[in-house]
């Protein structure tokens, strides 16, 4: 009986090794990824929507094609002097944060009753004056084409320039934490392709507007990052008793004047409360000129995005 057992594991052994080299065994089935269905807000952009937006100079509302209202965006925000592939990846993210600021913030119609507005602190920036055919090109080359992620529109936030890690979405925008999760820091990859004065700034306020931002309790003396993010970003800024969300802090002392929450040092000198850091802008998704230094390497824009955006997937809406 022993002796039955070793021969028939023997043969048995024997067979399996030669099935395998033989290709008797059918080979493993690749995992597929679920499909998901599109949200309702995401398949009834079927055809080129037209939107509304108001005019900062006049007061008034123009009427536009999105694919052309694309081309100021991509002009005002980034410009042609950059690569073809940045250029293409700024149309993508441009017309998919569009759709999602339209779709789940109501865009500017509580302020201006528009879809959207030029103010770049209330929608995206827009000049039409920047327009060339570059850009008009890159537009084109991407027409209709977003970023969908579970079925929705991606927040498809951007930036200017990070140093070291991108910001995760509670760094750079607390409020929107829940409504998107993916967005999550990677590597910083512009800072070295970007202008000197973005891989280090230093930025002086008066003591003054500070306390006034912060409060009477504010020790102004004792102001430090009390508490930092994923990325280091300082998220909670301190003076004694008194704290400040650090995204708060810069809204209010200007986006223009306290470049990024990339804050590695804040001191006092004389009435000037003097903070150092580095990036520039809020710091989450893609940095344009990191999508500069990933263009320059030969990396085209639905590469660039996928880097930036690695839970997102692209979708064309219309032709």
């Amino acid at each position: 009986m022993h002796f039955y057992k070793s021969r028939f594991s023997t043969w048995f052994l024997l067979f399996l090794i030669i099935c395998v080299v033989a290709g008797c065994t059918p080979p493993a089935k690749k995992a597929q990824p679920e499909a998901v269905s599109l949200s309702p807000e995401v398949v009834k952009y079927k055809q080129e929507p037209t939107i509304s937006l108001y005019r900062t100079s006049t007061g008034k509302t123009e009427y536009i094609k999105l694919e052309k209202y694309l081309e100021g965006v991509v002009a005002a925000e980034i410009g042609p002097k950059f690569p073809e592939q940045a250029l293409e990846a700024q149309a993508i993210i441009a017309r998919t944060m569009t759709l999602a600021l339209l779709e789940y913030e109501n865009g500017t119609r509580g302020k201006h009753n528009t879809d959207a507005s030029d103010n770049h602190t209330e929608f995206q920036a827009y000049d039409e004056k920047l327009i060339t055919p570059k850009i008009s090109k890159a537009v084109q080359a991407t027409r209709g084409e977003v970023l969908i992620h579970n079925g929705k529109f991606v927040y498809a936030l951007f930036h200017s320039v990070s140093s070291g890690k991108t910001a995760s979405i509670e760094e750079g925008f607390p409020k929107l934490a829940k409504k998107a999760p993916y967005l999550k820091p990677v590597k910083a990859r512009g800072i070295k392709a970007a202008p000197q004065k973005y891989s280090q700034w230093t930025v002086k306020v008066p003591r003054k507007e500070i306390i006034s931002i912060m409060g009477n309790k504010a020790e102004i003396n004792k102001i430090c990052v009390q508490k930092r993010g994923p990325s280091g970003r300082a998220m909670v800024i301190s003076a004694g008793s008194a704290s400040i969300p650090a995204v708060d802090l810069r809204q209010q002392v200007g986006f223009d004047r306290l470049f990024s929450t990339q804050i590695k040092d804040i001191t006092i000198k004389g009435d000037y409360v003097v903070f150092k850091g580095s990036g520039w802008g809020h710091g989450v998704g893609m940095e344009q000129w990191g999508a500069l230094a990933m263009a320059r390497q030969g990396k085209d824009s639905q590469q660039i995005i996928s880097y930036y955006y690695p839970l997102a997937s692209l979708k064309k809406l219309y032709q």
